[in-house]
């Protein structure tokens, strides 16, 4: 049974069907992505159970989000304004520049507060996360491997985004699964198992440009198990020991403080952007108003895309509240 066949050659009234009942047709795919890998449905029925049951936010959570950005922005722009008039004495663009990076780093802060606090209050939601992300990437990966050659760069792609987003919770699972209390010796252990199966994970992700074949098959294997064992609440043995024979972990510390340093980076090249457009407004003799307003916006932007790429911008905007 071949997934093309069963999720894109179908009649016109069956792509009906599954638009209006996405959670069954995920499901449905699911299932045939587990019968290409030669695994049964009923092998893994915790993490069918929790496809069936779809992903849901809370209504009260987008009520938390709306309220969450009007206090972020008006929360942002006193401290801003706050910077721009203590440093009114200084040029102009320092004091503009400095007024927006304020108001930016405060908008952040509320966001991140904004998102732990929705982690918090939606557990559900939080637990399977990684349930409906791990699914993705398998669905995304057996794509990859029945895909023409005009269309596999972009289904690799969808994998390579998909997968960064997993390995992430993967890391994360010991906290995101609610099976302990955080003082509980049990996670140090859980953390370290996870680190290795993030290991296993990227490795066989790096052998998707030698062997495209075998290493997705293997991604989308460990990924199923990975999925079904945290569902059972096994978060000490997401992979058996097999699998992580000769791994290099991945080390969640040493990505915090490597994204850390970025960020830290791309925040320098925001505020330097801010000044070099300011500063190139007024070699331009442009008029004061306006446009010595925007154009440090605008720097501010451009820096950080030189400096972070698109990704990190956008995980920056993952923080803003709303998103």
């Amino acid at each position: 049974m071949s997934l093309d066949e069963e999720t894109h050659h179908q009649a016109p009234e069956r792509e009906t069907e599954r638009r209006l009942t996405s959670t069954m047709s995920k499901q449905t795919a699911y299932d045939v992505v587990l019968d290409c890998l030669s695994l049964a449905p009923d092998e893994v029925p915790r993490t069918r159970a929790v496809i069936g049951a779809g992903e849901k936010d809370p209504w009260w959570l987008t009520l938390i989000n709306l309220f969450l950005a009007v206090l972020g922005t008006y929360g942002a722009f006193i401290p801003g304004w706050g910077v721009y008039v203590v440093l009114q004495a200084a040029p102009q663009a320092v004091a503009v520049a400095g007024g927006v990076c304020a108001g930016l780093v405060v908008y952040l802060l509320m966001g991140a507060v904004g998102v732990s606090l929705g982690n918090r209050l939606d557990r559900t939601g939080r637990r399977d996360r990684l349930v409906h992300r791990g699914t993705d990437v398998v669905l995304a990966c057996v794509r990859a491997l029945e895909a023409p050659d005009a269309e596999r760069a972009k289904v690799l792609l969808e994998v390579d985004v998909l997968y960064r987003r997993t390995e992430h919770l993967v890391l994360h699972a010991h906290r995101t699964r609610g099976t302990m209390v955080n003082t509980s010796p049990r996670r140090t252990v859980a953390r370290q198992h996870a680190e290795l199966v993030a290991g296993a994970l990227r490795r066989d992700l790096c052998r998707v440009d030698a062997e495209p074949q075998e290493a997705l098959r293997d991604l989308a294997g460990k990924l199923v198990a990975v999925c079904e064992r945290y569902a059972e609440g096994r978060v000490g043995r997401l992979l058996p020991e097999v699998d992580l024979e000769d791994v290099e972990p991945v080390t969640l510390a040493r990505q915090r403080l490597r994204e850390t340093a970025h960020m830290v980076g791309v925040i320098v090249a925001m505020f330097c952007g801010a000044l070099a457009a300011w500063l190139g407004c007024r070699a331009a003799g442009l008029p004061e108003g306006l446009p010595l307003v925007i154009a440090p916006v605008v720097g501010m932007v451009l820096g950080g895309l030189l400096a972070g790429g698109w990704q990190r911008m956008v995980r920056v905007a993952e923080l803003l509240p709303g998103r």
